[in-house]
């Protein structure tokens, strides 16, 4: 792209000799998500007019940021009968079955409470190192 600046009107895209360029299918499906008509630079708004499929695209974000609207000002209400179910849950599992879990997997969490070990181990010791370095 030698011999072009993008210091035209609008942050618009010029030639070296300061005429404007149309921008390429690319550059417009790039701004597209942030794109709003009265901001943009005019060869962004005539290349969406004689591009069918960057058209495309921007219906289709424009059809996503008005569900996404839409979804925020939808209230959420869990569903009846939510809470009481799973409040029932811990009584429904015995201490036994939490055990025998445990058990079972004794090895896996074993195994979790050396590599943490060894992490929290590693952090002081570079920790001490970086200091020690900064100090001298």
């Amino acid at each position: 792209m030698a011999g072009r600046d993008r210091g035209g009107l609008n942050n618009e895209p010029v030639t070296a000799t300061g005429r404007e360029r149309d921008m390429r299918c690319a550059e417009v499906r790039a701004a597209l998500p942030a794109y709003e008509a009265q901001e943009h630079a005019p060869s962004m708004r005539r290349h969406l007019t004689g591009c069918h499929a960057c058209r495309t695209q921007l219906e289709r974000y424009e059809m996503l940021a008005t569900g996404l609207r839409d979804l925020a000002a939808a209230p959420l209400e869990p569903p009846t009968g939510l809470l009481p179910a799973l409040v029932a849950i811990p009584a429904e599992n015995n201490f036994r079955g939490v055990r025998g879990h445990v058990v079972r997997n004794r090895l896996a969490y074993a195994g979790g409470l050396a590599v943490a070990a060894a992490g929290i181990t590693g952090a002081a010791l570079l920790r001490g190192r970086t200091r020690r370095l900064a100090a001298a």
